[in-house]
Order: structure tokens, then sequence, then C-alpha cells
């Protein structure tokens, strides 16, 4: 290289060089400026709410916040205390600011994973109840939608034996798949979807409140007053009156209209051989042919146990287990018929059929048909060998 080259190279490099600091010193000085004129709040300052419980009267609100407060000061150790605190207002902001006052804090909602909701609730339109949550109160999108025909302070309030604040447990269940009892998540997003499609109908999971029969044991002795949340029904929500599926209908609506669907099946055969199967995958297809719809609803399990056997060794490709897996598919096949039924009676497309018929239809197809609507299913369970 010659003597010009090595000089336009050098001041290529000094100038690379000089680019690259007043790069960083512009940085550093954005953000010693904004460091100091933008207002920002401590955690002490504020209360993280993590889970929302909402009742509604004819006039006002019931708004009740489970939040996370963190008390100690500089230097020293830092504590984190949930509380529970509930305030009437004729909207859900003054509920929320009632709260804030009353906590001496600011309450957020960007942390808050769970939504409890009373069943008078849903007599206002979805729109009305979310998007001041959504837009005023950033509560997140992707928030786990419940309902509960308690107090939802009472479940939010609730002590749990395996966690500290009965949200985490509910977010286990529903957001990590670890025992919704065949129930799935419903996101505010997913709700919003579903209840302003043309079937304009969806299912939530619906919480009870069971009294803890033995008390867990610790260091101190028995403990007190812990109880047990339990989720095994539905709730469905329409422009109707909200009512419930029980148990098996739930999970079988569920395992049609949503992914993910996990859970146990349990079926007992005529012979009296108890079999219990671990879902692991729930596959459906809805067809649509004009005015009608036939649902496919595949299912794959795991084998845990059979019982009344006499003694016969059972396999997965056992004869008992695969008649089992049939009784099981025809348990799944005389549910989905009741849930619609029970769709018919309450004018309430749970089961998304409208939906299914306006993707082929289009704008052709009439409003509030779901009466005109002819339905049909068939299941397949298959027992998976362990891998």
């Amino acid at each position: 290289m010659d003597k010009t080259s090595r000089a336009v190279a050098a001041r290529l490099k000094d100038r690379f060089f000089r680019t690259k600091w007043l790069v960083v010193l512009v940085a550093v000085l954005l953000l010693v400026f904004f460091g100091r004129t933008t207002n920002i709040r401590s955690l002490t300052e504020s209360a993280l709410v993590i889970g929302l419980g909402i009742e509604r009267t004819e006039d006002s609100f019931t708004v009740s916040a489970l939040a996370v407060t963190v008390s100690g000061g500089a230097g020293g150790d830092n504590t984190q205390n949930y509380v529970v605190y509930t305030e009437k207002g004729a909207t859900l902001s003054e509920g929320l600011d009632k709260i804030s006052q009353k906590m001496g804090l600011i309450v957020s909602l960007s942390h808050c994973n769970v939504l409890v909701l009373s069943p008078s609730v849903f007599s206002a339109p979805p729109a009305a109840l979310f998007d001041p949550l959504i837009s005023s109160h950033s509560l997140p999108e992707q928030a786990a939608v419940t309902a509960t025909e308690l107090s939802p302070a009472d479940v939010l309030a609730a002590r749990t034996g395996t966690t500290v604040a009965s949200t985490y447990l509910i977010q286990s269940a529903l957001i990590q798949n670890l025992g919704g009892d065949g129930l799935a998540l419903v996101t505010v997003k997913d709700f919003l979807a579903h209840m302003l499609s043309r079937s304009g109908s969806v299912n939530i999971p619906l919480i009870d409140i069971v009294e803890q029969t033995h008390q867990p044991e610790s260091q101190e002795g028995e403990a007190q007053g812990v109880k047990q949340l339990v989720m095994e029904r539905d709730l469905v929500i329409s422009d109707g009156e909200p009512f419930v599926l029980e148990k098996d209908l739930a999970q079988a609506a569920t395992m049609l209209v949503r992914s993910k669907v996990y859970g146990r099946l349990s079926p007992v055969l005529p012979t009296g051989e108890a079999a219990e199967f671990r879902v692991l995958d729930a596959s459906p297809k809805l067809n649509a042919n004009g005015m009608s719809v036939h649902a496919e609803l595949k299912v794959s399990v795991s084998l845990l146990e059979v019982q009344n056997t006499d003694g016969e060794k059972v396999t997965p490709s056992s004869e008992t287990v695969q008649r089992a897996a049939e009784e099981a598919a025809r348990e799944l096949e005389n549910s989905l018929r009741a849930c619609h039924a029970l769709s018919l009676a309450h004018d309430a497309d749970f089961l998304h059929l409208q939906n299914e018929v306006y993707k082929k239809t289009g704008y052709t197809m009439p409003t509030d048909c779901l009466d005109g609507i002819t339905f049909s299913c068939s299941v397949t369970v298959e027992v998976k060998e362990a891998g």
C-alpha cells in the first residue's frame, strides 16, 4: 500500500472513531437529560395490581384489586405485601381512583394478568367494559378473563396452600396449563374477538371456592383459612343471560373451539372397568356445507391407569384400553350434542357454528340464524404409547 492509500485509510479510521464517540456522547447526554426531567416512580410509591375483580349493580361498579405493595426504605430490606381493596364507583375509573386514594399509592394495571368478573358485569357491552381498562389503565390484552358466581373480592383474597396469591394459581392453571381440568385460557383479546364475531358468544372459566378439609401444616403449626380454587365449569357469555356449562360439557365445548386444551378423560365401561387418560392434544375441525356444520374432533391421550380388570395386564394396546378410548369418544360426542342443544335453548352460539357458515357464505348469511344450522359431530380418541 502506497503512502496516499495509507493516508486515506488513516483519515477514514479517524473519522469513524470520531463519529462513534459522537454518537455515544449524544446518547449519554439524552439519557442524563431525560433521567433528570422524567418522573420515575419508585416501587414504594406504586401498587402493582396482579388481579382485578369487578361486580356490577344497576347504577355502579364494585371494583376489587389484589395489589403487591413494597414496604421498606433505602438501604433496608424491602417486603412484599399482598392486599385486596374494594371500592364502588359509577365508573370503573372512579372505583380504581378510590382504591388509589385509600392505599395512598398509584394503582397500575400494567402487571394485571387475571380478571375475575361477576356474571352481572356482562350486561354491559364488551367494549364499554374493556376499553377504559386497556386505554386508560394499561390493562394487558393478554390478561386472563375468568368469572365467578361468588364475590370476586373473595376469590382474589382467598388463601391457597400452594401460592402466596390466588391469581398465581389461576395463571398456573390456565396460562401454563398446569391443571385447568380441561379448560383453556381466554384472554381479553380473545374475549373481544369472539364477542364481536358473527357467533357473538364465548365461554370462560368459572372459579369456585371450596373449603380445605385438612389445613396445611407448617413449622408454626396448622394453617387456618386456606381455600381451594376449583375451575371445572364454564360461564357462557352472549347477548342473553349468562349460563353455566357443567364439567363434562365445558371440557367438550372447550376442546372444539380452543387450542392447547389439556385435562383428563375418565370413562367407565359397562362391564365395570374404569380408565383414566391424560389428554395430550385435541385437534378440532369444523366443516360447513351450506347451513350444515360437521365437527370432527381428534383427541390424543396417554394411559394413566385402568382399575377393576381382575388382574389382567393392561397396556395402551390392550382390548380393554381400546374399548375405554371408544367409550371416552362416545361420551365426548354426547357432550357436544348436549352443548348444541343448550346453545339453541339459550340462543348462544358458543360452539361458533355461525362463524363457520359465515366463512363459506359471507355477507349472504342471514343474521341470527343459529336455529337454522344443522349440527353433527364425530370424535375419535387415540391412545398413544408412552415415549
